[in-house]
C-alpha cells in the first residue's frame, strides 16, 4: 500500500480542467497548496491530540479537497478514510496511524510539487 501512495503522480486534468493551461496559476495553485497545507495538519494534529474526534473530522474534511486541486485524488480518499472514522466514531485506534501515514504523503506531495513546478516553469 505505501507505495502506491509514494508512486502515484500528480494528475493536474482537474487543475487544468479548472485554469486552463495557466503555468502562473497552476504554480500559484501549488504554492497555496504547500503554504496552507501545514497549518490545516496542524489543526487535525491538535485536535487529534486531545481525541476531538469532531475536530478531526471537521479538519479531515478542510483538507480533504485540496488534494483534488493537485490530482492526488488517492489521498482525498485516504482523507476522506480519516474523515469517515472520526465523525463515526469508529476504528479510532486507526485515527493517528493514518494522520502519520498522511504527513508521510504530504512529504513525498511536496517533492512532486516541487519536481511539477519546475518542469512547468522549464516550459515557459
Amino acid at each position: 500500500m505505501q507505495d502506491n501512495y509514494d508512486n502515484h503522480p500528480l494528475d493536474l486534468s482537474y487543475l487544468t480542467e479548472m485554469v486552463g493551461h495557466n503555468p502562473e496559476f497552476m504554480i500559484e495553485v501549488f504554492d497555496m497548496f504547500i503554504e496552507q497545507t501545514p497549518f490545516y495538519m496542524a489543526e487535525l494534529e491538535n485536535a487529534l491530540s486531545v481525541e476531538n474526534w469532531d475536530k478531526v473530522g471537521d479538519c479531515a474534511h478542510k483538507i480533504k479537497p485540496t488534494f483534488s486541486y493537485i490530482g492526488r485524488s488517492d489521498i482525498k480518499d485516504f482523507v476522506q478514510t480519516i474523515e469517515h472514522n472520526a465523525r463515526n466514531k469508529v476504528s479510532l485506534e486507526q485515527i493517528p496511524l493514518d494522520v502519520m501515514r498522511l504527513e508521510e504523503m504530504l512529504d513525498r506531495v511536496y517533492v512532486q510539487i516541487d519536481e511539477m513546478k519546475k518542469s512547468i516553469s522549464a516550459e515557459n
